[in-house]
């Protein structure tokens, strides 16, 4: 029997996972001069990481390779939205614009996936619930500052990320009704992040790539464990909870961030900041509580049946 509660569990493992990955990234990005290069860089590391058993398991392989047409058609579209072109619109665009319309433009990605769920995978909320998404973003509104966002050269390729991230995770929900969530994964980073190192080759920094300095290395492989743990958590979650949860709770990790941020920073946080996270904070408890026990009470009728 599959345990939505263990998917909703994984969901808030990922919001700490996503607020850290987006503190380090931020600084990470900074130090390439070209953010494709860093972004094939860490997710090269996801990758191999998830390479590793095909290579030493003859079962592994075999789980791989006997898949359906439609399910090979599913998986490339995975790697090549979620893997590869989401991923490079987004660190163009965190390049090109401030941390604060990037992170805000980001979060919204749980109402895409939302609407698309209740479109295309017939998930049905109670309407407490998706009150509990309208203060989600609200709150995240006012502790992201909303009326500091720019306008500026980044915003179109940070939205065509957040579609294009919250498409995928509707592929994905579709494929792990009949594929595991390491084939999942592995085709997702590891070809994404091999469709990723021939956009660095088409746009001529192979030489950029190979020339990375101790410092540039290091971030490549903390960001890419980083990367790791935030894959695993999400499509594990996934697996097991609805689209639409998996993606709101992780909405939250600005709260993580901005801690992160007070602390190594030493800024103060300004009431109205707080008093957004804290509504924000709010709807994401709300969504755990009423959330894994609405979609416990299904598939416990789903099982009867």
């Amino acid at each position: 029997m599959v345990n939505p509660r263990r998917g909703y569990i994984l969901a808030a493992l990922n919001m700490l996972v996503s607020g850290v990955a987006v503190y380090v990234n931020s600084l990470g990005v900074r130090m390439f001069s070209d953010s494709t290069v860093y972004t094939a860089g860490k997710n090269l590391v996801v990758g191999i990481a998830f390479l590793v058993p095909l290579v030493f398991s003859a079962e592994k392989r075999a789980a791989f390779r006997d898949r359906s047409g439609r399910e090979w058609i599913f998986l490339v579209l995975v790697a090549v939205i979620g893997g590869c072109v989401s991923y490079a619109l987004y660190f163009r665009g965190l390049e090109l614009s401030t941390p604060v319309t990037a992170s805000l433009i980001d979060h919204t990605q749980f109402l895409f996936v939302a609407l698309f769920a209740a479109a295309f995978l017939r998930e049905r909320w109670r309407p407490s619930l998706w009150a509990a998404l309208v203060v989600l973003l609200a709150g995240l509104s006012v502790g992201i500052a909303a009326s500091t966002v720019r306008l500026d050269a980044g915003v179109p390729f940070i939205i065509g990320a957040t579609l294009l991230f919250a498409a995928d995770f509707i592929l994905m929900k579709v494929l792990l009704r009949t594929v595991s969530p390491l084939t999942v994964m592995t085709a997702k980073m590891g070809l994404g992040s091999l469709l990723l190192l021939l956009l660095v080759a088409a746009s001529g920094h192979v030489g950029t790539a190979l020339r990375l300095s101790a410092l540039q290395a290091g971030f490549l492989l903390v960001t890419g464990l980083i990367l790791l743990a935030f894959t695993v958590t999400s499509v594990l979650g996934l697996r097991l909870a609805s689209a639409t949860a998996v993606t709101a709770i992780p909405a939250g990790s600005p709260i993580i961030t901005t801690a992160l941020v007070a602390l190594s920073r030493k800024v103060a946080i300004p009431p109205s900041q707080w008093l957004g996270y804290s509504l924000a904070l709010l709807a994401v408890l709300a969504i755990f509580i009423l959330g894994s026990r609405h979609e416990a009470q299904v598939s416990a009728r789903e099982e009867i049946v």
